[in-house]
């Protein structure tokens, strides 16, 4: 489900990065930044930075079964943080300024988008500089130019008995 609306994700900016830039591998992937000792992609990468737990919600409630009622659990609603960076060669730095640019303008005109399966939201995060500083330590690279983007719309829901008589169902994970 996080590849799927990541890969979505990149596909369109890739699109709309291609409307007036031309570069015959692309010019938006998911993947990891920072790797060090890797060739430099030259485009922007998508890469996750967080999930978290969205506060609304986290019930169980009760189902009839056969045998009674047992407890069910809601739907787990997740916030997924994303950084999109573009990661570009030094000597080509104002261009993936520019491009950060575009980038930019594609998360304004794209604030939600819808997958097929999952409809979601973005919106830039501010991130203080001791913030970026930390992810970045964290992630293990060098720097690049890049903005921070919570996704909203990320919805788990396994279909498994939490409690009560009997055997409970394994998740039903998609991919």
């Amino acid at each position: 489900m996080i590849k799927r609306i990541l890969t979505y994700y990149a596909e369109r900016l890739d699109e709309y990065l291609s409307r007036t830039r031309h570069q015959p591998e692309g010019l938006a992937t998911v993947g990891l930044i920072g790797s060090a000792g890797e060739e430099t992609p030259n485009k922007v990468v998508i890469s996750l930075v967080n999930l978290e737990k969205e506060a609304s919600g986290d019930r169980t409630y009760m189902q009839r079964s056969g045998s009674g009622f047992v407890g069910k659990g809601a739907p787990l609603m997740m916030n997924m943080h994303i950084m999109l960076a573009a990661v570009y060669e030094n000597r080509r730095y104002a261009e993936s300024l520019s491009v950060l640019s575009e980038t930019l303008a594609f998360i304004q005109s794209m604030p939600r988008f819808n997958t097929g399966r999952e409809s979601c939201t973005v919106e830039v995060v501010p991130m203080s500089t001791m913030d970026l500083h930390n992810i970045w330590t964290t992630m293990g690279g060098q720097y690049y130019p890049s903005v921070i983007c919570k996704v909203r719309g990320l919805t788990i829901d396994s279909s498994s008995i939490v409690s009560g008589s009997g055997t409970a169902a394994g998740p039903d994970v998609k991919t």
